[in-house]
């Protein structure tokens, strides 16, 4: 087994009901890891629906489609096409996207950290925040390149060594993007899952809580407390999509939430239903929710 094959793990279903689909997901290498969480490849026909409800996650996303007209959501009310070749990133949101098929998609994806993404888009992400921008207009030539290269390629696993080749290429050399005591802070806040106050974290890195908000805010695209928020979220819901029995008032509490409801309003919030009711929409073999 080479290197690379040891950081996959595939994801297989096919089912007379559901359709079939294949995904591989792949971890950075060490020095990549500061910056992408995953690398996933992903091939689905026949399946038994055609929307899928995509979560906040606390990353920004790059996702290249490689197959069938895939349609986007976001924000609501709204829809983007993206025929084969087309690709779009989208920064930290909290509001939950929709995906939509003809019951057949392939693509590629990367998951970013904020400092990923930052350093990747190499300006403040509130400028764009979590809109829909075409890869070209951000990158240019490498982003096409990129693009075909990932069309020409005919396995998963080849499309995960494109995909880290060209975060690497992107990355290599740069210069960091924003001062020392941001890049804690996002760190910071992802390591405890949301689950530090942004007051105290603005202790540790010595300023004042406001003076923290905006800076984090203008760097990253979205406030500390916000991101805090989706965070735990995110944890929550990883936490139940494992879990063969809930016990909802420990969940929260693990979680950092101060009870039960709280954790309900914030399942309402980012996924638009409340915790149970939606973990009924969710798809076996990391096939994602149902919209």
């Amino acid at each position: 087994m080479d290197e690379q094959t040891s950081r996959i793990i595939y994801a297989e279903h096919n089912s007379p009901d559901l359709g079939a689909w294949r995904m591989a997901f792949m971890t950075p290498t060490q020095s990549l890891a500061p910056y992408v969480v995953r690398f996933n490849a992903y091939c689905e026909s026949d399946t038994g629906f055609v929307r899928r409800r995509e979560t906040p996650s606390g990353l920004a996303t790059l996702v290249f489609n490689l197959g069938d007209e895939l349609r986007i959501e976001h924000p609501a009310g709204t829809l983007t096409a993206y025929r084969a070749g087309g690709a779009f990133y989208s920064g930290l949101s909290s509001a939950y996207a929709v995906s939509e098929t003809g019951g057949a998609q392939e693509g590629a994806q990367v998951m970013l950290t904020p400092l990923g993404a930052r350093a990747l888009v190499g300006f403040p992400l509130e400028e764009i925040g979590d809109r829909l921008i075409d890869p070209v207009d951000l990158f240019g030539a490498a982003a096409r390149e990129t693009i075909a290269r990932l069309q020409e390629a005919n396995s998963p696993n080849r499309r995960l060594a494109i995909l880290e080749q060209a975060m690497a290429s992107r990355l290599a050399g740069m210069e960091p993007p924003l001062p020392r005591d941001l890049a804690f802070a996002a760190r910071r806040l992802r390591a405890s899952c949301g689950r530090i106050g942004v007051a105290a974290l603005a202790s540790e890195i010595g300023c004042s809580r406001k003076h923290l908000s905006v800076r984090f805010k203008r760097e990253f695209g979205m406030a500390p407390k916000l991101f805090a928020r989706v965070l735990r979220f995110d944890r929550a819901l990883r936490e139940l999509r494992g879990a063969s029995a809930v016990d909802w008032a420990q969940l929260a509490d693990a979680c950092g939430y101060a009870d039960q409801a709280h954790l309900t309003r914030d399942f309402a919030a980012f996924a638009g239903s409340p915790p149970a009711a939606f973990l009924r929409r969710g798809l076996p073999d990391s096939g994602g929710f149902t919209d």
